[in-house]
């Protein structure tokens, strides 16, 4: 949700869809970024449990996300350097033993062409996550993940024209496409830790200032190391996301600048589907996401 065609510049500069706003532009100055996002949602395998069995359970999903980033320019180098850092629960109403809680932060270093922001962009990411029990009382896992990548978009215009490379060809755009590709080592504390392939095309179009689509899909190929004698997992993912979104009209709050001090709002509707294939019958599942969410951002 934090990657739909943001013309405000409050999202953060951290997403795995290449088609994200300003991912692939420098940074003008050092910006700070807070949002919060406020999801609710019908989730068809809370458990992620394989089809048929009693593990898999609908359930309503709350998961608000709370999160501070962080852009800068790299000296006078065509470098971007991001920090994020956001903190988020997963509650679900049917399947309470499937909540957890967790913190991530991720440090990203990004190429950017300062004259071409549809260029190759490659770059690579640090992020450590650490999950707990509800309220955050228990540790349950730590995980970091190193990942190196690139992305590419194409952007168009309303005629479906190539909009001219320049540094930022934002407000020119009315379609986008992109595909972003990395592979990522993860360390897992209790294991078992893994590598993975991913590669996801994505793509959006703004219907009017207000109104914008989102879509993506994620392929992903992990492979787990065997762990503590047990047979190593490996897993093949799919995951298509249309995310429809509507910013609500500043003439609701008074005024333009009231809209920016209410952080922009926006409602998010989100249709996902999960399918993920393992070698490990129990890792087999598919699942359902349709939810709607309350999105806001402050740059500062």
């Amino acid at each position: 949700m934090f990657g739909t065609p943001d013309r405000y510049g409050v999202t953060p500069q951290d997403n795995i869809f290449a088609t994200t706003p300003g991912l692939e532009q420098q940074a003008r100055r050092s910006a700070f970024t807070f949002n919060i996002l406020a999801p609710i949602s019908y989730n068809s395998n809370a458990a992620a449990g394989p089809s048929g069995v009693p593990t898999d359970k609908n359930s309503a999903e709350f998961s608000p996300v709370v999160g501070l980033s962080w852009s800068t320019p790299v000296f006078d180098l065509p470098l971007r350097f991001t920090a994020n850092a956001r903190a988020e629960v997963d509650r679900f109403t049917q399947v309470p033993s499937a909540d957890f809680d967790k913190i991530v932060l991720s440090s990203r270093l990004q190429y950017v062409d300062p004259t071409n922001d549809q260029a190759y962009s490659p770059y690579i990411v640090y992020a450590p996550r650490w999950s707990y029990t509800p309220f955050y009382q228990d540790w349950l896992q730590t995980r970091q993940d190193l990942s190196v990548g690139v992305n590419k978009t194409f952007n168009f215009d309303a005629n479906f024209r190539r909009v001219p490379f320049a540094a930022d060809t934002l407000a020119e755009t009315t379609w986008s496409f992109g595909v972003t590709t990395f592979f990522q080592r993860r360390f897992s504390n209790p294991g078992p830790s893994s590598w993975a392939l991913f590669v996801i095309p994505s793509a959006t179009y703004v219907f009017s200032e207000q109104w914008n689509l989102s879509l993506g899909v994620e392929f992903m190929r992990r492979a787990f190391e065997s762990y503590q004698g047990g047979p190593a997992d490996e897993d093949w993912l799919l995951q298509p996301i249309a995310t429809l979104e509507f910013v609500l009209p500043s003439a609701w709050f008074g005024s333009d600048r009231n809209a920016t001090l209410v952080g922009r709002p926006a409602l998010d509707f989100q249709v996902a589907y999960e399918r993920n294939w393992s070698t490990v019958p129990v890792f087999d599942y598919s699942a359902l996401h349709v939810g709607v969410a309350l999105k806001m951002g402050w740059r500062f």
